[in-house]
């Protein structure tokens, strides 16, 4: 069977203010930027005259993929635009046979537009993987079957042997499950500036809006057992919150931690030194840390002097790499490191996760290991398909919470959050006038994203959305 891209455009949920400030670094805390979700929407044809929709959406979030200070945040934010347009136009120009073959050849293409235009790798990932999951999904709406069935049944049958010759022969349907996972605990973001107790907030500062306001709050509400604490690469500072944090978290019933660098390092015996104050002034803390996510800069995590110091390291506490994840063979390399851990992301790649999963399998210490992150993942499109990703790689826990700084599904439609309520009941709740996430007990049930396509049961509502060309940028 022969498959053709007819169409593809590029759309902007535009999203209101956030109802609170974010920060990951060491500059003061802000909303996030911009107030705006991308989306892909295509036509997928076959040779038999056939057709199906297939979507995938993300937040632009150009600081994030590119951290350098060369260009301003307008200026990025543009050029990351023109790179996804660029990633359409290669999507379009080809018929295919295999979508995993489809998906190789155009990120190489992808990268290589990339480089020419002075992209960091991340951001050139970020363009092909929104195009890959359009594609995956109309694919999977094509058969009539859910991304998990097309793995299982061998629709999609990836040859890793394609991305790693080591692979040959190994069947990803051999690693999946018997049936998708489809409950996840919540893995709660504490961002550098979220008030911890209730007392941090003055009666002024209040939002006073009806859901939670500080990490005392949610872990209550929600019930939560798992949190992500972002640290500033700032010792001192950090282990003074962290003692704060701890006063909240040592109330809860088995808490597992999780810290997130996002760079902040750029010495590696700070780090080290850092890692030892955090065990001997906060035991109790350091005991309940599962990981250590991405602590160095991209540049640095790859350094082959810092092999002894991240392998001493991770025999305790395991570090992860999510920014520095961004060539096919990144977790393969850093790997040789010391590391041991590497983030699932579907902005950073469908296959190149299910490639990271094989390469677990394989890893003959058995210590290998994916997490999920990803605060930025909004509902409908972003979430749902992260969620139905998850099933397939069998991940238990998820950083989830990028609805706590928006206000629940306020940014999609009255329509779509009516159509939400009536396709995922187990997943979404009505509070007050807002539909939110339901967690209970720290988790959610996400059975009903099972359904045809990559977890998008219903399409979203166009005439809402902006043509990216269209589009005023709303910081």
């Amino acid at each position: 069977m022969r498959y053709k891209i007819e169409q593809a455009e590029l759309l902007i949920r535009q999203t209101p203010p956030d109802r609170s400030s974010f920060a990951i670094g060491a500059g003061k805390p802000s909303k996030r930027r911009p107030r705006a979700i991308l989306l892909v929407r295509l036509v997928l044809s076959n040779d038999q005259g056939e057709t199906a929709w297939g979507v995938s959406g993300d937040r632009p979030s150009f600081g994030w993929l590119d951290k350098r200070p060369d260009f301003g945040p307008d200026e990025k934010l543009e050029r990351l635009f023109n790179l996804v347009r660029g990633a359409r136009d290669i999507y379009l120009s080809k018929s295919f046979v295999s979508p995993q073959q489809h998906w190789f050849n155009c990120h190489q293409e992808i990268v290589r537009l990339g480089a020419e235009q002075n992209h960091e790798t991340l951001s050139s990932t970020f363009a092909s993987a929104l195009m890959e999951r359009a594609m995956l999904d109309a694919f999977c709406r094509l058969q009539g079957v859910s991304m998990f069935e097309a793995l299982k049944t061998q629709l999609l049958d990836p040859d890793f042997a394609l991305l790693d010759p080591s692979l040959k022969g190994i069947k990803f349907r051999s690693l999946l499950p018997a049936q998708p996972r489809t409950n996840f605990f919540i893995r709660h973001t504490v961002g550098l500036s979220d008030p911890l107790l209730d007392s941090d907030i003055s009666k002024d500062e209040r939002i006073n809006d009806g859901e939670p306001e500080s990490l005392e709050e949610y872990a209550q509400r929600d019930g939560l057992r798992y949190f992500k604490v972002k640290i500033s690469g700032e010792p001192q500072r950090d282990l003074d919150r962290l003692e704060k944090i701890w006063s909240v978290l040592v109330k809860v019933n088995m808490s597992v931690v999780t810290l997130d660098g996002n760079e902040s390092y750029t010495d590696i015996d700070a780090f080290s030194q850092f890692v030892e104050l955090l065990e001997k002034r906060l035991l109790g803390l350091y005991q309940h840390i599962a990981f250590i996510e991405q602590p160095l800069t991209r540049q640095l995590t790859m350094d082959r002097g810092t092999v002894s110091v991240i392998r001493k390291i991770s025999q305790d506490k395991p570090l992860v790499i999510d920014e520095a994840d961004a060539e096919l063979d990144s977790f393969a390399r850093a790997q040789q490191v010391g590391y041991e851990g590497v983030s699932h992301k579907n902005c950073k790649g469908f296959f190149k996760s299910l490639l990271n999963r094989v390469r677990c399998h394989v890893t003959t210490e058995g210590r290998a290991f994916q997490s999920a992150e990803d605060l930025s993942l909004m509902p409908l499109v972003p979430l749902h398909q992260d969620f139905a990703a998850l099933g397939i790689l069998g991940i238990s826990h998820c950083e989830r919470n990028g609805h706590h700084y928006g206000l629940g599904l306020s940014h999609l439609t009255a329509q779509e959050q009516h159509l939400a309520l009536e396709h995922h009941q187990e997943l979404y709740v009505r509070r007050g006038d807002q539909v939110f996430l339901n967690i209970q007990g720290g988790e959610v049930n996400c059975d009903s994203l099972q359904t045809t396509g990559f977890g998008v049961s219903f399409e979203p509502e166009w005439d809402a959305l902006v043509p990216l060309n269209d589009y005023q940028v709303k910081w």
